[in-house]
């Protein structure tokens, strides 16, 4: 599978032009870089309408498009394509066929169902998976385990598809299929996708949540340090991102030493215990995990007492 060629075509444009219609207009400058950014790290093409690449054009050449204009959309759910044939659409090639829905798929034979498509229209048709039972990112890949070549996103699954940013990063760390594009990049999309669509995606959301590699309880943290791999399934520097050690109610005596040593905070072991009692109070009274700054303030009160 490692030397396959896969084509990911990603629709965040089309689908933040059909929610949010002129309002998404008024910024032009951002939805061009966010063509540029999703480019950048691996959807090979770029679905648009002929009216938005007329007012967001011209484009590096590098950059490629699809035209939904000229698509051919089949929608459905999971026989969707037992009474339609090539013939009966009247088409010598797949290029433009895609299939939308398939949302039920889960609760069926999708391996039998997927090489029944095969059969009929070939490997290379998009594949366009709804989100409506959460499973357009299992479902996504198992086609591309079935032989698939194409396949549809939008960044966050926005509009209730796939996720870009979960197919990549499950393409490239669990699948192990090298394909162009720089994840590292994925902190810059998010923060222009939340000023685009003025909202904020959940914090823990798969690859691109800000506080998925946050941890706090001491198990896990004396485990991250002496074995990254036991706990975390890739570097978060290859997302962009960078492990942070919250300190809160759950932590203990290690994750406090592991948080102080990060901080460049020389300490004794006797205001320790005090320190950790202060830590669990005041966490308990916020309901979150403390600030760098918080921790600092903690210890001068504590080393004080000695």
């Amino acid at each position: 599978m490692n030397n396959r060629k896969l084509e990911i075509t990603d629709k965040t444009l089309v689908v933040l032009d059909s929610i949010y219609g002129e309002k998404i207009r008024k910024k032009i400058p951002q939805l061009r870089e966010l063509v540029k950014l999703i480019y950048a790290i691996g959807s090979d093409y770029i679905e648009i309408t002929e009216e938005l690449y007329e007012e967001l054009g011209p484009f590096s050449e590098d950059i490629k498009f699809k035209l939904s204009n000229n698509l051919i959309e089949i929608m459905g759910k999971h026989d969707v394509f037992e009474n339609i044939s090539k013939e009966s659409l009247d088409i010598n090639n797949n290029e433009n066929i895609r299939f939308v829905g398939l949302d039920d798929l889960i609760f069926y034979d999708y391996e039998e169902i997927f090489s029944d498509i095969k059969k009929s229209f070939g490997c290379d048709i998009d594949m366009c998976i709804k989100n409506e039972y959460g499973s357009s990112i299992a479902m996504s890949l198992e086609w591309i385990r079935a032989g698939g070549k194409k396949i549809v996103t939008t960044f966050t699954g926005i509009g209730g598809y796939a996720p870009l940013e979960s197919i990549l990063g499950s393409i490239g760390f669990l699948e192990r299929l090298e394909i162009r594009g720089d994840y590292v990049l994925f902190p810059e999309v998010l923060q222009l996708f939340e000023e685009i669509t003025e909202s904020e995606i959940k914090s823990n959301m798969p690859f691109i949540g800000k506080d998925i590699f946050n941890v706090e309880s001491g198990i896990h943290v004396n485990g991250i340090v002496k074995n990254p791999s036991t706990y975390e399934p890739y570097d978060p520097s290859k997302i962009g991102r960078k492990r942070k050690i919250i300190i809160g109610k759950h932590s203990g005596i290690s994750a406090l030493k592991i948080k102080l040593k990060e901080l460049d905070i020389e300490y004794k072991y006797c205001n320790l215990v005090s320190m950790l009692e202060e830590v669990r109070n005041i966490s308990t009274e916020k309901r979150r995990g403390l600030m760098d700054q918080e921790i600092k303030e903690i210890y001068m009160k504590c080393s004080n007492l000695y």
